[in-house]
């Protein structure tokens, strides 16, 4: 009998954001946004007709996560009636005594793994999802390592953690794994959790995968998100990523050397690609004459985008020949490097860093190295 599974996981409900500084009320929408993924991932559930919703952990941030979350995940849940929703706690929302997971009137679809061993799930289709839970942020063992399925059927393992392959000298990592155990496993697949980044690794059987996360949580995650289907008939098994996310964020480097007014800089960002959350990087030689005010700039352009980020890196530009000129100590930096460059002594691209930090440190401005 043919099975679907829609599997996700690192939905990392009730996050903070405060890494990119966004004021209260813009992160509050950035987490409205990992609830709105969590209604459209129960959607695509029913939608496809799928047997089972699997969550490969960190469906939310234990240390901010309040009831009103979990009552929300119950919620959500409970609209899929019957179908299984299958839950493997990571190292994020641990499954430990205070977790939303034992505090939540959870509906009786719902099935959180509590055991640290692999436990098995009996679809009605007959396949068999065989999940663990971490018992805490800090869980460096093996969750499958010396472990083999038992019974008839295909077999998917659900876990959260850390493919150490390529990697021998870092055997380290939440949950740390092989691609060898899930082979001696005996277990047709294996859907995970923890990395951020979608993949599905086909270098041999089984086959196992990282959906990655279904919304992009910062300026790292740039680019398409997905969550997974993964369709069973007998003994074929074949995942394919869905197209899932509409959360963008985008980086541009701009730079402002050609630029001769602020309106110029200006009219470049409000030409960026909208509505995204977007970072802006200012950079380049910043024209003496450009009266560059951020806060107004700021002011001027964040209505376009859903979040904007601006960056200051610009360097202020400099007339040499005038400088060379001071008989000042500044002068004579200028003069001594100018002289560098002009006898052969030195690289001439580290010459050129040196003068732009050297006048930067004169003017009493941060040094800031590539």
């Amino acid at each position: 009998m043919p099975t679907t599974i829609i599997h996700t996981a690192d939905v990392h409900l009730d996050r903070a954001f405060s890494g990119l500084g966004m004021m209260s009320g813009i992160a509050a929408a950035r987490r409205e946004e990992l609830r709105a993924a969590i209604r459209r991932l129960v959607d695509l559930t029913l939608e496809v007709g799928a047997d089972a919703l699997t969550i490969g952990g960190d469906l939310y941030e234990h240390d901010r996560a309040t009831l009103d979350t979990g009552n929300f995940l119950a919620q959500q849940f409970a609209r899929l009636e019957t179908v299984p929703v299958l839950i493997s706690p990571g190292n994020h929302d641990p499954y430990v005594p205070d977790s939303l997971y034992r505090r939540v009137d959870w509906p009786s679809n719902v099935t959180i793994f509590s055991a640290t061993e692999l436990r098995p799930v009996s679809l009605p289709s007959g396949v068999t999802v065989w999940g663990v839970a971490h018992d805490g942020p800090e869980v460096r063992r093996n969750l499958v390592a010396g472990f083999r399925v038992s019974g008839t059927g295909p077999h998917v393992l659900l876990f959260h953690g850390s493919n150490m392959s390529g990697a021998p000298e870092k055997r380290t990592g939440h949950a740390p794994f092989l691609p060898e155990d899930i082979a001696a496993s005996g277990a047709d697949f294996a859907l995970l959790g923890h990395y951020h980044s979608g993949r599905v690794y086909k270098d041999g059987k089984p086959l196992f995968a990282y959906p990655g996360t279904p919304e992009a949580l910062d300026f790292s995650e740039e680019g398409e998100h997905f969550v997974l289907r993964l369709d069973i008939d007998g003994s074929t098994v074949e995942p394919q990523p869905v197209r899932f996310g509409r959360v963008r964020y985008r980086t541009h480097h701009l730079d402002v050397t050609d630029l001769v007014t602020s309106d110029e800089v200006r009219s470049a960002i409000v030409e960026l690609e909208a509505p995204v959350i977007q970072r802006v990087i200012l950079e380049g030689q910043l024209n003496r004459d450009v009266d560059l005010d951020t806060g107004a700039l700021y002011n001027m352009c964040a209505e376009r985008f859903t979040y904007l980020d601006l960056v200051d890196r610009t360097e202020p530009s400099y007339d040499l020949e005038e400088l060379a000129e001071e008989s000042t100590t500044k002068g004579a930096f200028v003069r001594l490097i100018q002289e560098r460059g002009t006898d052969g002594e030195g690289d001439r691209e580290l010459l050129e860093l040196a003068m732009r930090y050297g006048l930067r440190a004169f003017d009493g401005q941060e040094v800031r190295t590539p």
